[in-house]
């Protein structure tokens, strides 16, 4: 029994310290997120200068996307993190309440 307890503390410790993972701090998502502006508008700049070449329109057709996904990425990633991270203390919870009561009926 000892060592089902000491399993359940550690996945709680490994979760508490993957929710104080820079991903999740706020700091490092306005890093990104100035990043992100920064990277962006180098490449409008650019798609401006070279837009007389043919290519460079069909590029757009790639960058945008990519772009968008990347902002996405940005912004979702701390949400769903936190969402999975509360999704699975409350899983913990409910085992080890489970457990508790089948402890309790022996």
């Amino acid at each position: 029994m000892e060592q089902e307890e000491t399993l359940s503390e550690s996945f709680k410790r490994e979760l508490d310290a993957a929710t104080a993972n820079t991903v999740l701090d706020p700091a490092f998502k306005k890093k990104k997120l100035i990043l992100w502006s920064i990277r962006t508008s180098l490449t409008v700049i650019l798609y401006l200068y070279f837009w007389n070449h043919a290519w460079v329109k069909w590029s757009l057709l790639l960058t945008i996307p990519l772009s968008l996904f990347s902002l996405v990425n940005i912004i979702g990633s701390s949400y769903f993190l936190k969402k999975k991270t509360a999704s699975t203390l409350e899983k913990m919870e409910a085992f080890d309440n489970l457990k508790s009561g089948k402890e309790d009926e022996l």
